[in-house]
């Protein structure tokens, strides 16, 4: 993330803000870099020999919010394109700030119970101080037990961390 990426971030926030269109528009921000994973998408944004018109004309087939359609013109405009990640990244930091949210991958070998996520959750919550946002990912390199990872925290209660730390001390 870069302070440009930021400040389009901090403008689009305010605009949200005043239209009362957070929500709306970090959804718009998600799906489109989903989008954009597609690579022949996001070659044709940001290809130079490809007239700024064309390229609102696909916009404009695309997209329907208008907010969110005149920031991608203006990202197009100013040949930005290629930083809408790090502008989603940003944006959400703002979102999830202002809410006191906070967003918590939990990696397992397979799903997790709801009932185990909320009481995950509920611990979370009270150690972080936080209303959490739970993502349980699949990660099948996993043995067994969970990672929990958050801002730049990671604990580690799988069995490989604890076969791993068993073999280390050993070894002294």
């Amino acid at each position: 993330m870069s302070e440009l990426s930021l400040e389009y971030a901090q403008a689009l926030y305010s605009l949200a803000s005043s239209k009362n269109e957070k929500e709306v528009l970090l959804y718009n921000l998600n799906e489109f870099n989903k989008v954009l994973s597609d690579e022949l998408i996001l070659k044709f944004l940001c290809y130079p020999e490809i007239s700024i018109k064309k390229k609102k004309e696909l916009i404009d087939k695309s997209l329907n919010n208008d907010l969110f359609r005149r920031f991608i013109y203006t990202l197009l405009d100013n040949r930005r394109i290629e930083i809408i990640g790090d502008i989603k990244e940003d944006f959400e930091s703002l979102y999830y700030l202002e809410f006191n949210l906070l967003k918590v991958f939990v990696y397992s070998k397979v799903n997790l119970t709801k009932e185990y996520l909320d009481k995950l959750k509920e611990k979370l919550e009270i150690k972080t101080s936080k209303n959490v946002l739970l993502e349980n990912v699949i990660d099948k390199s996993i043995t067994a037990g969970i990672r929990i990872e958050y801002e730049s925290n990671i604990i580690d209660l799988t069995v490989d961390k604890k076969f791993n730390d068993l073999i280390n001390d050993l070894k002294r």
